[in-house]
């Protein structure tokens, strides 16, 4: 049996624990530029192990549909994929023991006035032979391959006011306790980074509770969910703002929340 590791953002240290390559220079690469321009990127990697080590280098599509899980998927999937307009420097490359190598990549953005927004694609490195493990807890052996999936985004023509809306909001419920489950929709064309804010306050109008969740990236017409933990706070009723806030402009909306 085989399985695929895939790290995108946040995991990159998870990874180093597995992997004897690992990505240098971050796993978002964002870009600005207009209709028929060219653009350039780099991603650094590195061998530091001791032994030779091959990765392959290719592209992804991913789809953040609202209601759906998230999927990788062949270039040119969806109507904003990236990945027809990117050519890459190497499919593949064995790395020397501590060698580092650049993967560049180039962007040819089509000269049409239609292409306006946000577009991306995930450059995928993967290390090419697997990690050994002799048996898991449940006695399988498996071999273990790690990708790190990059998000290459080209934010195309002046950017305008985002559109963002909370399409979903529950309050839940597990064994640590209470949390608010908001699916936040991107409804405008530019890529939008919020942080989310959820401010409860009591029946005397005094602030109980503040939380804030680190920000999530939402594509164009994509979403993405944000759970709220809910800690420390009496049973009880409670006015509460959940609040997107994604710099320049902020989006709301009134909660009563029960908790039991």
């Amino acid at each position: 049996m085989k399985r695929i590791i895939t790290l995108c953002a946040m995991m990159l240290l998870v990874a180093s624990g597995f992997s004897k390559v690992i990505v240098l220079s971050g796993l978002t690469n964002m870009h600005s530029g207009n209709q028929g321009d060219l653009i350039q990127g780099e991603i650094l990697v590195q061998n530091i192990g001791d032994k030779d080590e091959r990765i392959i280098i290719y592209l992804n599509d991913l789809n953040q549909d609202c209601h759906v899980e998230p999927i990788y998927e062949k270039p040119g999937t969806h109507s904003r994929s990236l990945g027809l307009w990117v050519e890459l420097n190497a499919s593949e490359k064995v790395l020397a023991p501590k060698e580092e190598f650049v993967i560049k990549y180039e962007v040819r953005v089509p000269d049409d006035k239609a292409i306006f927004g946000s577009y991306w694609s995930m450059l995928m490195v993967e290390v090419a032979d697997p990690i050994k493990e002799d048996q898991l807890e449940y006695g399988v052996a498996m071999d273990s391959k790690i990708r790190y999936g990059i998000q290459v985004i080209a934010n195309i023509g002046k950017e305008v006011a985002a559109e963002i809306e909370f399409i979903t909001v529950a309050l839940n419920k597990d064994v640590q306790g209470h949390f608010v489950l908001a699916v936040a929709e991107n409804r405008g064309d530019f890529v939008v980074t919020p942080t989310v804010i959820l401010e409860m306050y009591d029946d005397s109008g005094k602030l109980a509770f503040k939380r804030e969740v680190p920000f999530k990236k939402v594509y164009p017409k994509s979403c993405k969910s944000f759970e709220v933990p809910i800690e420390e706070l009496d049973k009880g009723s409670y006015a509460a703002l959940l609040v997107a806030d994604y710099g320049k402009d902020l989006y709301g909306t009134n909660l009563q929340i029960d908790l039991d």
